[in-house]
């Protein structure tokens, strides 16, 4: 078992291959069905103004995966089955320096992406790579991650500690000030292990039967046909609630005894009934089996758990709230049994979800980090560094919605398949589902089935269309 500090890590298993948990499991077996697919990186950026020094991140870089033996492991097999071994310090995960002194906003942004895109080869490079894209006055610094070794929150563990590692470097400093690291990522899979053969993880596993037990993943009507193999390639549309509604959402939630989360949830979902038809449906939340002890770990602490609606002709959006919130508590209890196994105990042909929805308060990743994730600049060493929302994690379910919480309010992303969907369409999708968050902070007693799909304008424009198609006025 690994045991960390705050400098570089004291690896007493090097070379040993360790269990993965069932989550990686599940994303190893994804890559290697698709080694060239980008759909499970994850990316955050930072504009840095000046630039930094490329030795001094370097040495940050290095100090990073010193300390994160996940970020330095490579995920192979071994007698037919997937592990992880972890490297000597120093072998992965150095910082790649790129010099673009001329590159223009657009050119830097296209450099961004392709780094993104590029697709990790986890049996030799592992699932960590650092890059410096360095102009004549700035720079992107960019760390990329495969979702087996991270999850969102791990992202902004490792901006923070990377940043903190340069903070500490360029002002003179040998040590960056971390606290040790009491647990590894393998106290969780082996905690998830003992889970699985116990009597109360057979008791999650016939909750989770009985909640998927004939009900459908929910679905929209599509652009195109769905493709018999998806090329998991997406794109993602970003939308910063107005002030006032974010307010509204928060105080109808505060009145109706929900979280935003919920209110939100429940107003998506009857989005969903409103827009495919479907009565009883199952999406996905992805939800966090993190422990306490385990507060400052890199790794893959993330596990989908379903989510089912059922809507009827009386069905208000108060009781879509109400119920919203009543299967996530249900859910949230029992996060920690795996959902692949809960996809290969339903025994059903199509997957259990094809529609994912989650929420992320940036109060979570704690001072200054949590203004950062809102947008907010930050200086370090004299720099002034603001994070880059960068697009990551598109292609893998139909449609994605992250709700991100803020001091400031409510922001949506919408990440959709690009096999399945035009932008025009989910651009109208938003509009639609920002119209029923509206009906629900505003009336939440109202029927869903009373809610329109089409505002004024679009009502008039379609009767003018249905005049002229009878040889009426338009």
């Amino acid at each position: 078992m690994e045991r960390h500090h705050g400098g570089p890590t004291v690896d007493t298993v090097l070379d040993t291959p360790l269990p993965l948990s069932v989550g990686q499991e599940g994303l190893w077996l994804l890559q290697r069905l698709a080694p060239d697919s980008a759909t499970y990186n994850l990316a955050g950026g930072a504009r840095m103004t000046p630039a930094p020094d490329p030795e001094i991140l370097a040495r940050a870089v290095r100090a990073l995966t010193d300390r994160h033996a996940m970020l330095r492991s490579r995920y192979t097999e071994t007698d037919g089955q997937p592990c992880r071994v972890v490297e000597a310090v120093g072998t992965l995960g150095e910082l790649t320096a790129q010099e673009v002194p001329d590159a223009t906003d657009e050119e830097l942004d296209a450099l961004v992406r392709a780094e993104v895109r590029r697709p990790f080869r986890l049996d030799t490079e592992g699932p960590f790579r650092a890059v410096l894209l360095r102009r004549r006055h700035d720079a992107v610094a960019l760390v990329v991650t495969h979702h087996i070794a991270t999850d969102a929150f791990s992202q902004w563990l490792l901006w923070r500690d990377l940043l903190q590692a340069y903070e500490a470097f360029a002002t003179g400093h040998d040590d960056p000030g971390w606290e040790p690291l009491p647990v590894a990522y393998d106290d969780f899979v082996e905690r998830e292990q003992m889970l699985l053969d116990s009597s109360r993880g057979k008791r999650q596993a016939e909750f989770w039967q009985e909640e998927a037990a004939g009900a459908q993943a929910a679905e929209l009507p599509t652009d195109r046909p769905r493709p018999a193999v998806s090329s998991q390639t997406g794109a993602s549309l970003l939308r910063r609630l107005p002030d006032r509604l974010s307010d509204k959402v928060l105080r109808t939630a505060a009145q109706r005894g929900v979280s935003p989360f919920a209110l939100t949830l429940g107003a998506f979902q009857s989005l969903l009934h409103r827009w495919g038809g479907q009565r009883d449906f199952l999406l996905a939340c992805p939800a966090s089996t993190r422990r306490s002890s385990a507060a400052q770990v890199v790794g893959y602490f993330v596990n989908p758990v379903l989510i089912r609606g059922r809507f009827g002709r009386d069905t208000t959006l108060a009781d879509a709230m109400t119920q919203a919130a009543d299967r996530v508590r249900q859910a949230t209890a029992r996060v920690s049994y795996p959902y692949p196994l809960v996809a290969r105990d339903a025994g059903t042909t199509g997957p259990l979800y094809r529609i994912s929805v989650t929420m992320v308060a940036t109060d979570r990743f704690g001072p200054g980090m949590g203004g950062a994730a809102s947008g907010e600049p930050m200086t370090v060493a004299g720099i002034e560094t603001t994070y880059l929302e960068i697009p990551h994690l598109e292609g893998q379910c139909d449609l994605s919605l992250e709700i991100t919480r803020d001091v400031y309010g409510l922001t949506m992303a919408l990440r959709y398949d690009t096999d399945l969907f035009e932008r025009a369409t989910v651009e109208r999708l938003f509009d639609v589902f920002l119209r029923f968050v509206e009906a629900a902070a505003d009336d939440p007693d109202q029927r869903v089935s009373r809610i329109p799909l089409t505002d004024d304008a679009e009502r008039r424009a379609l009767l003018a269309l249905g005049g002229a198609g009878s040889g009426g006025t338009p």
